[in-house]
């Protein structure tokens, strides 16, 4: 890691050169897998933008491009992040992609976490029916440290097929390498009452008993008690029924315990990965349930058709419209399957997404501040992590692009609409008033309905400058943005 540290601390220095030495390196440097490497590239400086081919066709630029399905976890000082073998042109190694940052910000693909799925993962492959040859390999992995080892839980599994199953390996170091434990939980085809075992969520509680939330279309999502001393799943107790069923759509879980509110969330993702994908919440006093929404609606009823009646939805797909149009965003569409990062008193939610205005195999990476409300829910701040905290704001008057996220599994993206806000009243395509108090929390009224979040000074790297951010959801579960209008 020494070329990656030295990286850091040089700072942003002759960009252009060395993206072209980065080029130079890779058409030499096969792909490898962590920690089977002794030097590293440098990495690409800044963040990457979707569309730019020579970025995405080259692993040593990658970044957070081609990134699916993220989970995140923090060592020492060093944020790494496993995510789901897919990429543009479908160009990976296959094994459980890895990445890591020092900052949020800027990320260094490392490769993969097995040198060779194939053979080290044998048992998960051949469960699920994989076809190596074509590089079909893991989806949706999980990371935490339990003591000294690093847990890796993953899925093998193919599109449409409930044949699945979960698999777990350990290692020393989070870069690896990782040793082949075996499989925890599989399930057959055709499943429709029973979970899909795919898409694992580990919680670690206080006194050390692990959870693992799983699940999707199908059956819905389940919770089962894992074995702490193996990481194996403890097959004393059933797995309990959580959410969805029936193949409501609805996957990608993770369960984290607040205790600023004393409740366990439940995130989710509604619809398709590539067009209508939301990020979906629900709390319960305890981790094996209930979970209802803002609204409180318990999850188990979860069915086709219901999805717009019961999930407090956090974000879809949108776009923050400007004046001039040339400076409006190219929107983010499709965001879900969020890792969530607890870091004491400082929450990060991190999601793939893709855009509005590029085809749907271009995704990437985002990671996003949130904090929750006084109602007790996450607000989730608009624009991506950029070094922000949450300190004393003040909200100038002045014009703001307003989003509301509505209910919806929206496959058109929620525009933003136009507000002026001017000591304490709000004007425009909504009416009500707003207020500040406890240096950054507002409470805002929009059209007789009341909502309560946070406000932020970010950075809009789209449009490349500084902006006053606010998020906030009412007492039902409606959650809006707003933005400086550009």
């Amino acid at each position: 890691m020494q070329l990656y540290d030295a990286a850091f601390q040089q700072g942003i220095v002759m960009k252009k050169m060395k993206r072209l030495l980065l080029a130079a390196l890779c058409a030499l440097v096969p792909l490898q897998s962590v920690g089977c490497t002794e030097e590293k590239n440098l990495p690409y400086e800044g963040v990457r933008p979707m569309g730019d081919n020579t970025i995405a066709m080259d692993t040593a630029l990658w970044g957070e491009l081609n990134t699916h399905d993220p989970s995140i976890i923090k060592v020492d000082d060093r944020y790494y992040v496993f995510s789901t073998d897919a990429s543009l042109g479908d160009i990976h190694q296959s094994g459980v992609q890895v990445r890591v940052s020092k900052d949020l910000i800027t990320w260094e693909y490392l490769g993969t976490a097995f040198e060779n799925y194939a053979q080290e993962c044998a048992g998960a492959v051949a469960y699920a029916g994989l076809d190596t040859e074509k590089g079909q390999g893991f989806w949706a992995p999980d990371i935490i440290r339990y003591g000294d080892c690093y847990r890796l839980y993953f899925s093998a599994s193919t599109f449409g097929s409930s044949r699945s199953c979960i698999a777990l390996a350990e290692a020393d170091q989070p870069e690896g390498p990782y040793r082949y434990k075996g499989i925890v939980i599989s399930s057959e085809a055709n499943a429709l009452k029973n979970p899909n075992c795919i898409d694992p969520g580990i919680t670690v509680e206080e006194d050390g008993r692990m959870y693992m939330v799983y699940g999707s279309f199908f059956g819905g999502i389940f919770i089962a008690e894992l074995d702490s001393e193996t990481g194996l799943l403890q097959k004393t107790e059933e797995p309990v029924h959580l959410a969805g069923g029936q193949h409501a759509s609805i996957e990608g879980p993770v369960i984290r315990y607040i205790p600023e509110t004393g409740y366990y969330y439940l995130f989710v993702s509604y619809g398709s990965l590539s067009s209508d994908y939301n990020i979906r919440v629900a709390r319960a006093e305890s981790i094996t349930g209930p979970y209802l929404d803002a609204a409180g609606n318990d999850m188990k009823n979860l069915a086709p058709g219901n999805e717009e009646r019961i999930g407090t939805k956090l974000m879809g797909g949108h776009t923050f419209l400007s004046s001039p149009p040339a400076l409006a965003t190219k929107g983010v569409m499709a965001p879900g399957h969020n890792g969530l990062l607890i870091d004491g008193e400082d929450y990060f939610i991190v999601h793939h997404t893709r855009s509005y205005s590029l085809p749907d195999y271009w995704f990437k990476m985002q990671v996003r501040r949130f904090a929750m409300n006084d109602y007790g829910w996450p607000v989730i701040l608009p624009n991506c992590y950029d070094g922000e905290s949450f300190e004393e704001a003040d909200l100038p008057d002045g014009s703001y692009a307003l989003v509301a996220h509505g209910a919806d599994n929206n496959d058109k993206s929620h525009d933003s609409k136009l507000v002026e806000l001017s000591g304490g009243d709000i004007s425009g395509a909504y009416t009500g008033t707003y207020t500040l108090y406890d240096d950054y929390r507002i409470a805002l009224t929009l059209d007789g309905i009341e909502y309560n979040g946070v406000v932020a000074k970010q950075f809009d790297r789209e449009r490349k400058s500084d902006v006053t951010a606010f998020s906030a959801m009412s007492e039902t579960g409606l959650t809006v943005w707003g933005s400086t209008q550009q």
